[in-house]
């Protein structure tokens, strides 16, 4: 097997926070080369020489969000100048290239407290040009001068900035939520922004939030946003949906979600929204609940569960409830263990049955381990090694042995591995040399591997800039989207913060589906069969994870179907000849993916993923 491998960091993810985790795990410093982000710290010393590298542009602005090598550099080593160099940057804020713009911003931004005296400058800089890099600045000064032109210039403003606003111009975002004026379009970015935010501002904003949705649900016609409208009767869903029809108490309501059980205390008001029944209102409430933990979900959830249409969205719910949907759950559960339609039905319902952790379910998911389909048979591995069922140690651990030596699914193997590593505490090697089945090498998403008659290519493209055409070309924050997908006249947009979760969700004239938050790492969008299919993992530390969710539509309204558990983090994909997926996965530790030398082989599952949602190992030859 053959392969090419690029060392160092790909260029998309260069930056501050890839050369700082570089440079502090040990990697070895070697001369500047813009395209390596290893070697970043000799890209310029003095004031001197890292202005006038910040002030070097190649080619024609590209327009992406990401700022070229040289200014990322550049800002990063100007920090270390101090504010001595302030007066310096400033006059760049209004340079003619913006890249160079946003190279002084960076600089500014990244020096916390200490440039205070550009405020003005920055606030001008935005002004002129709310897109660009200024509020970033602005938002690591804090500062309460910017708030009025934050409120102006909402819309403008990049998504992922507005996510990082310090305490004191966050709550700018909840006036726009009690403004009754505030547009449907403002109230579903201010959604989505304090959605992001919420684990940093609990205090002060779960208390204001619960006050404002008890004084909308007073209301005895619930208020929807000016200048929209609605018909008499939009047809019910599982999912929640922004638009003109939806309510002002669901976008409140769908940020106290965001809050999980820190925002439990809101659930008697949350409940309440639940039962005014309102069609935009009910799917989003009851998620609330679901995030709160509260048993007055768990009705509903059942209720849905027996709509296939809304399947998926209540098998995700059950399995975040866990014991608390104990006692009426399993039996419904169990039931679509053994007699789901689709590999993926029953897959869920293993995985739920293992957060539920009810003993009454352990012989159906044993018996789910050597189930036909490749999924359920990982799904029932991993649900017997949930924390749940830790008290049945004895009788479980014999199987998870049987599994790691001789299962066929790679899958199955694995999660057999990390469930006897938690029983014993100790790390449990993989039971043969040659696990996993493949080699990549080098390391890193940016590889490819050319093998056997089949030329399979394994490939992990960079992020582009949105369209300036089609359905996708006004999505608000569109530049720092991992996913962008056109369907037809809708945008599949999903966004991914690593560690901190993401967003999946359709956008479309008048109206924003939310298919998954905030459990969701979407990378890439890739047609299989006809079918498009969301790649979705997160390589985090020691471990990874990974899965392949389904999207389509059924009389108009959009889902998502959590299809395929992967064993590891997706590094890349392809199409075989057949039009079957190919995925690359692995479990590698972040310092390895880091700083593991060009050309060495980094271990990896390379597996195929049939039409039907099944996983089979490619072996080296393209055969599965």
């Amino acid at each position: 097997m053959e392969g090419e491998v690029k060392s160092g960091c790909p260029r998309w993810l260069a930056g501050l926070v890839c050369a700082v985790v570089a440079l502090s795990l040990g990697c070895a410093r070697q001369a500047w080369r813009r395209d390596d982000v290893m070697t970043w710290e000799g890209c310029c010393k003095g004031a001197d020489a890292c202005l006038a590298l910040l002030q070097e542009v190649h080619g024609p602005d590209s327009g992406e969000r990401w700022l070229p090598p040289e200014q990322e550099c550049a800002a990063w080593k100007l920090v270390r100048e101090g504010e001595g160099v302030v007066p310096r940057l400033i006059p760049l804020l209004r340079h003619g290239e913006r890249r160079v713009r946003g190279g002084a911003a960076l600089a500014l931004a990244s020096m916390e407290e200490k440039p205070r005296e550009a405020v003005p400058a920055l606030l001008a800089a935005y002004e002129r040009e709310p897109g660009g890099m200024a509020l970033h600045a602005l938002s690591s000064l804090d500062d309460a001068r910017a708030a009025p032109a934050i409120l102006r210039h909402l819309m403008e403003s990049p998504t992922s900035t507005l996510e990082h606003l310090g305490p004191t111009l966050a709550p700018v975002l909840l006036d726009v939520l009690e403004n009754p004026e505030s547009s449907w379009e403002a109230l579903v970015r201010v959604r989505y922004v304090l959605g992001r935010r919420a684990s940093m501002l609990t205090e002060n904003f779960v208390p204001r939030l619960r006050t404002l949705l008890a004084r909308e649900l007073e209301e005895r016609t619930l208020r929807r946003p000016p200048g929209t409208s609605c018909p008499s009767a939009p047809a019910p869903g599982c999912e929640a949906i922004f638009d003109g029809c939806t309510p002002r108490a669901a976008y409140v309501a769908s940020v106290l979600g965001a809050y999980a059980r820190q925002g439990a205390n809101a659930a008697p008001e949350v409940l309440q929204g639940l039962q005014r029944a309102d069609v935009r209102l009910t799917p989003v409430a009851l998620q609330a609940l679901v995030a709160f933990n509260s048993p007055a979900a768990v009705p509903e959830v059942l209720q849905q569960l027996a709509v296939p249409e809304c399947r998926a969205r209540a098998l995700t719910s059950l399995a975040s409830l866990g014991p608390v949907a104990r006692r009426v759950a399993t039996g419904p559960l169990l039931r679509l263990l053994a007699t789901g339609e689709e590999g993926w039905e029953r897959a869920r319902a293993a995985k739920a049955l293992g957060r539920v952790g009810d003993p009454a379910a352990l012989q159906a998911l044993r018996q789910a381990v050597y189930e036909p389909h490749s999924e359920v048979q990982a799904a029932a591995v991993r649900a017997l090694g949930s924390s749940t069922f830790r008290t049945h140690r004895e009788e479980l651990e014999p199987l998870f042995h049987q599994v790691l030596t001789t299962h066929a699914s790679p899958v199955a193997r694995s999660h057999a591995r990390w469930a006897l590593q938690a029983l014993s505490g100790d790390e449990v090697q993989p039971a043969s040399p040659s696990e996993p089945p493949s080699v990549l090498p080098g390391s890193g998403p940016d590889w490819q591997m050319c093998q056997g008659p089949t030329s399979i290519h394994l490939h992990w493209d960079k992020p582009k800039a949105p369209s300036r055409e089609g359905p996708c070309a006004d999505v608000p924050g569109g530049d720092s989207a991992s996913v962008l997908e056109a369907m037809g006249e809708a945008c599949l947009v999903g966004r991914d913060s690593g560690e901190f979760g993401g967003t999946l969700e359709v956008h479309e004239a008048g109206r924003v589906t939310v298919l998954e938050e905030p459990h969701a790492n979407p990378l890439q969008a890739v047609r299989m069969h006809g079918t498009l299919v969301v790649v979705e993992g997160l390589a985090h530390l020691f471990g990874g994870d990974g899965r392949l969710v389904r999207v389509d539509a059924s009389e108009g309204r959009w889902r998502a179907t959590p299809w395929v558990e992967l064993p590891g983090a997706p590094l890349a994909h392809a199409l075989d000849e057949a039009g079957n997926l190919v995925v690359g996965t692995t479990n590698q530790r972040l310092d390895e993916v880091f700083c593991n030398p060009a050309g060495a082989s980094a271990p990896a599952h390379v597996l195929r993923v049939t039409v039907d949602g099944r996983l089979a190992p490619v072996e080296p030859d393209g055969r599965p």
